[in-house]
């Protein structure tokens, strides 16, 4: 497996058109028409709340597709690491979906309910360490890994790591936009918080779209890794 971080490898309009065209139509219509956007973009069967989950079970299939391919070399260091995005693709999508409870509207167990904020059939209305503690880790590899990391090897190639798990771990440009706009999409809330503002123009709720980006972040990453794989072998 070669040692050099590869160019993006997986088609043009995926990682670089695809990942802007959300904000390109969902913030117009939010300025133009706010009823549409409650009811195309803001609600738990909106586009973003749907996209969501659709794009992590994605990613899951390509990240279980990898690890049928890296299976063939026996056990390895990315093969556990493939293996814990892919979970965390699976888990991602059943949140956000309530595991179902979303699209087929059964009552929350009553177990469940005394412990859930929301009253929703999920783990992350439940504690800090389902949701805001994986959310940071999250947020801070996609920054990190996502942003910093390919911009420096942008700049200086030969700062990259010469070791090959390093080389295979970090993300590609292939996810850069999308890591750019996760992290941005937050900006005017956190300046919001800092500065005591009211309000800001074209106020949404952040974190959803935020999450959309994640999403999107894991599946472009398990793509473009298996698309390198593939290659390596060949």
């Amino acid at each position: 497996m070669s040692r050099k971080r590869p160019r993006p490898v997986l088609p043009q309009w995926l990682w670089l058109w695809f990942p802007p065209l959300l904000l390109l139509v969902m913030l117009p219509v939010r300025w133009l028409d706010p009823a549409a956007y409650r009811a195309w973009f803001d609600g738990e069967m909106g586009v973003v709340e749907l996209a969501t989950p659709v794009f992590a079970l994605i990613g899951m299939v390509y990240g279980l597709r990898l690890l049928a391919t890296l299976r063939r070399d026996g056990p390895s260091k990315l093969g556990l690491w493939v293996a814990l995005l892919s979970a965390a693709c699976f888990y991602l999508a059943g949140e956000e979906l309530s595991w179902g409870q979303q699209l087929f509207h059964w009552h929350t167990p009553a177990a469940i309910d005394a412990l859930n904020d929301q009253h929703e059939t999920n783990l992350h209305n439940m504690s800090s360490w389902f949701d805001q503690k994986p959310r940071l880790l999250l947020e801070l590899w996609v920054l990190i890994g996502g942003i910093i990391v390919p911009l420096r090897g942008l700049a200086n190639p030969r700062r990259l790591s010469a070791n090959v798990i390093s080389s295979w771990f970090w993300p590609t440009l292939d996810c850069l936009p999308t890591a750019v706009l996760a992290i941005a999409i937050r900006l005017p809330e956190r300046l919001k918080d800092v500065f005591g503002w009211e309000s800001v123009p074209l106020e949404i709720r952040y974190s959803e779209p935020q999450e959309y980006y994640f999403a999107l972040f894991l599946l472009l990453y398990l793509a473009a890794l298996r698309r390198r794989v593939l290659l390596a072998q060949h």
